[in-house]
């Protein structure tokens, strides 16, 4: 249990998109759930309110005068390096809190492994399931899946993934994140894959989905295209995924394309974080005591 003058302050990057920041005020939930004598307070980078200003104001009229920071990021990359210490730095110092520690990046834990693996198969095991959860197919159709899902009932024999990340100038987020995906489709039966981003990494998107439209498999080609968006939640890069996924489907009719979710406010998710909190707080305290 944290001192009741340690807060949790909860940064993630921020979307303008409504559904996106649900997302992560619902992952704070899941935090609070499992840890309900815990303070704790969601806030984002840009695009969104509360502010971290805004969230540490919060914290300190609950008596808050030491916190534990924690990035909602897959991985550390200039979001978790300088552009939230130095924002949490410098409205810290306005409130006269005290930062404790930061938390990890998500990068390649195996709850994240495993959680990516499970966004895989529900999409990919439409023959015995009801459909894709709604608003996730390239289409945004807002009708029940099974009633306009091509893929319902359907199997595919070769399948070629195209992994999706956000994309970074960091040449070790960009390696991360390569990584991840040869951990997680080591567990899966594809005959491709292969990882894009959207920015500061080749290859691009476009040229991604381009390779995977002309993978094939012991001289055939795939008959099922799946993209998975490695992002946390709902944001305008889903927003233009669905549009590109669109785009080559129209190109390119004689393969399936299918659009995995992000992973969401899931609460294995939750659950790495609180463990993140925990193990920096006790780590912190052996260094105090090291010191004395």
């Amino acid at each position: 249990m944290l001192p009741k003058d340690v807060g949790v302050l909860v940064v993630g990057h921020g979307t303008r998109k409504a559904s996106g920041q649900a997302q992560l005020i619902q992952l704070v939930e899941h935090i609070r759930q499992m840890e309900p004598h815990w303070t704790i307070e969601p806030s984002f980078l840009e695009l969104a309110e509360p502010t971290i200003a805004q969230a540490l104001e919060t914290l300190r009229a609950r008596q808050v005068q030491r916190i534990v920071v924690v990035p909602i990021l897959l991985f550390t990359a200039a979001h978790a390096k300088s552009d939230i210490p130095d924002e949490v730095q410098a409205c810290a110092k306005e409130h006269r809190i005290e930062i404790v520690a930061q938390t990890p990046s998500l990068g390649t834990t195996p709850e994240v492994i495993r959680l990516s693996n499970h966004r895989f198969d529900e999409i990919t095991s439409m023959a015995t399931k009801a459909g894709c959860p709604l608003g996730h197919c390239a289409r945004g159709e807002q009708k029940p899946c099974a009633q306009i899902c091509p893929i319902v009932g359907k199997s595919y024999q070769r399948v070629a993934l195209a992994m999706v990340g956000r994309g970074t100038s960091d040449p070790e987020a960009l390696a991360h994140m390569r990584r991840f995906t040869e951990l997680a489709s080591s567990e899966r039966r594809v005959a491709w894959v292969s990882t894009g981003f959207f920015a500061g990494g080749e290859p691009s998107v476009d040229a991604l989905l381009e390779q995977a439209a002309r993978a094939s498999f012991q001289d055939q080609a795939c008959d099922a295209v799946v993209v998975q968006p490695h992002l946390l939640f709902e944001g305008e890069l889903m927003d233009q995924l669905r549009s590109k996924i669109q785009r080559f489907q129209n190109e390119y009719p004689d393969r399936q394309w299918i659009l995995a979710r992000c992973l969401g406010a899931d609460r294995a998710l939750a659950q790495v974080f609180v463990d993140f909190v925990r193990l920096v707080f006790v780590e912190c305290h052996r260094a105090s005591d090291r010191a004395l």
